[in-house]
């Protein structure tokens, strides 16, 4: 059994170097470069496949089992073909892989020091770097990585509940506890409440502004309202960011504001305020970027989106907290998250162990000054919500940041909105498309619907009935289920999702879309046209097609339609 583990009197690295090479080069039988999918050579169902598994007796050879492994890759998207742009997902760095596998190899648990070594200091490295880049107090300011975006906001929540209720950890919460969102914030706002055991009905929904974000009139009449109900609010939730139009709330204004209501009303705690801003956070690197110089000769247009989120997001630093995904616009594998806040005492203060005879000992709750945090002494495990902590993700990110820099990931995001606004450009340029995210997505990505004519009527144009926009949904949803099949069989090469609705259409109807997100460092201007053309080809051919033909299924139900109660009839 030795010979399948790394002998500790060799550094030799064959093995591993052999085994990785052998699962690539058994992967790559399903892999077409031209194609944004790995082929899938059948059509087995998950449960058709299990019936060919079971635990075997004997022990095996690394190669055989590769080789029984390789086979479940098959279907998976590619992220680093340009034409996957199905969601907020990068393909990785070498150099970042290369770091978090030998990582793995050495079995690192960000526990404590005394297992981990140093490798703990490249997570409070990264933690330091993302408190310059987002110009909050470096002898104040903390972070701690964790599982994923869902558990920054769990985190947020935490913590507000702290503030709320100081014994909540031990006694309980006695107070009904509220979180305020906006009604564009992530689902999981309400999902995290679930998980606490506050309820998912405790996340209350602060209507928004044409443009997105919050209605501070709102959220202010929510605030007083549920203060004076005897109710307590935890967290307040601002967007960093949203995942489709990138809709950055005034952060500054929400702070004044919640602010203004502790004051008013008395309160002896002042809830958080947390930024979700796991995916608008790499705005944070523009924030410092030279507009006038424009070093990197962005478009006027691309220039002046820049500067407003960079703008918006730099309020960040007056927050309570906010959330990184590394995995998502960090260029980084998954899974890479990272809470930070701007007083890293409350982090430690997350610890419950007070009493020095606790078999894991105390001093939970004494965070030390990084000037006084000697080996031996960091035990994150005494205030992380894991007690097993991976540090792939920290060091991960700490590669990126140091491989990449700011002027790295301004020329990676810059040139992702570049193509995509060619991408949209081309695409009305065939007049069978119509671009809706033009004027209010923020982001690089790109909402549109095909047109069953070149002469079809925009959707925001009053005149559209109930029928009409029924009939225009189905075609769209009929030739997003055309693209999926045409992907199948290798005729298409670009993977697109597609969202149930839309919100700004006439009468309240919400009509499913077409969505391009585009992640990968190879999907340029050149690349972006060449995408738009052949989804006008793909669409000729969608038009030659019986209206009642069959299509293959979508990897998942959409709704093609909706309609808010008491609307268009």
């Amino acid at each position: 059994m030795r010979e399948f583990f790394q002998d500790p009197d060799s550094d030799d690295l064959t093995e591993l170097q052999r085994n990785l090479r052998t699962l690539h080069d058994l992967v790559s039988g399903f892999i077409d470069p031209e194609e944004p999918r790995i082929r899938r050579l059948g059509d087995e169902s998950f449960g058709e496949i299990l019936e060919r598994e079971s635990l075997p007796g004997p022990s095996s050879t690394p190669t055989a089992v590769l080789e029984s492994l390789a086979p479940y890759f098959q279907g998976m998207v590619r992220w680093n073909h340009p034409g996957t742009m199905i969601n907020v997902t990068p393909p990785p760095t070498y150099a970042s892989v290369a770091a978090a596998a030998y990582t793995s190899l050495l079995n690192a648990n960000g526990a404590q020091d005394m297992s981990s070594g140093l490798l703990l200091g490249a997570e409070l490295a990264v933690v330091k770097m993302v408190s310059q880049l987002a110009g909050l107090d470096l002898e104040k300011s903390g972070g701690v990585f964790t599982f994923g975006g869902k558990s920054t906001n769990v985190h947020a929540v935490k913590h507000g509940i702290q503030r709320a209720v100081p014994n909540a950890r031990r006694e309980g919460i006695p107070t009904p506890i509220r979180v305020l969102s906006s009604t564009q914030g992530h689902p999981c706002h309400e999902e995290v409440c679930g998980w606490l055991g506050i309820g998912e009905t405790s996340c209350l929904r602060v209507p928004t502004l044409p443009d997105g974000s919050m209605d501070l009139g709102a959220l202010d009449e929510a605030l007083r309202a549920t203060v004076r109900s005897g109710k307590q609010v935890a967290t307040i939730f601002a967007n960093g960011g949203t995942t489709i139009q990138m809709v950055v709330d005034p952060i500054g204004e929400i702070v004044a504001l919640r602010d203004a209501v502790v004051e008013d009303l008395g309160l002896d705690y002042v809830p958080c305020v947390h930024v979700d801003s796991v995916v608008g956070w790499v705005w944070l690197f523009f924030r410092d970027y030279n507009a006038e110089a424009n070093p990197w000769g962005f478009p006027a247009r691309v220039l002046d989106k820049i500067r407003r989120q960079a703008a918006r997001i730099t309020e960040i630093r007056l927050a309570d907290s906010f959330g990184v995904d590394f995995h998502k616009t960090g260029f980084a594998s998954y899974s890479a998250s990272l809470f930070m806040a701007a007083d890293r005492t409350e982090i430690y203060q997350q610890g419950g162990i007070t009493h020095a005879d606790h078999p894991i000992g105390g001093g939970g709750r004494k965070g030390l000054p990084y000037e006084d945090l000697r080996f031996g002494h960091h035990s994150p495990f005494q205030y992380t919500f894991e007690l097993s902590r991976s540090l792939t993700g920290p060091v991960e990110a700490y590669v990126n940041l140091k491989l990449l820099g700011v002027e790295g990931y301004q020329q990676l995001i810059g040139g992702l909105i570049v193509a995509s606004q060619r991408f949209g450009e081309e695409l009305v340029s065939l007049q069978r498309f119509e671009v809706l995210s033009a004027t209010d997505s923020q982001g690089f990505a790109v909402l549109f619907i095909a047109k069953p004519n070149s002469d079809t009527p925009s959707v925001f144009d009053q005149s559209w009935d109930r029928s009409s926009l029924e009939a225009l949904a189905t075609f769209n949803y009929k030739f997003y289920r055309y693209l999926f099949e045409q992907q199948s069989q290798g005729r298409c090469p670009i993977i697109c999702d597609y969202s149930s609705g839309y919100h700004k259409l006439v009468g309240g109807a919400r009509i499913g879309v077409h969505k391009s997100y585009p992640m990968s460092p190879f999907y340029d201007e050149k690349t972006a046209v060449g995408f738009a053309r052949q989804l006008g080809g793909l669409l000729e051919e969608f038009d030659a097609r019986a209206p009642d033909a069959p299509f293959a299924d979508g990897p998942h139900e959409a709704r093609p339609m909706i309609f808010r109660p008491g609307t268009l009839t």
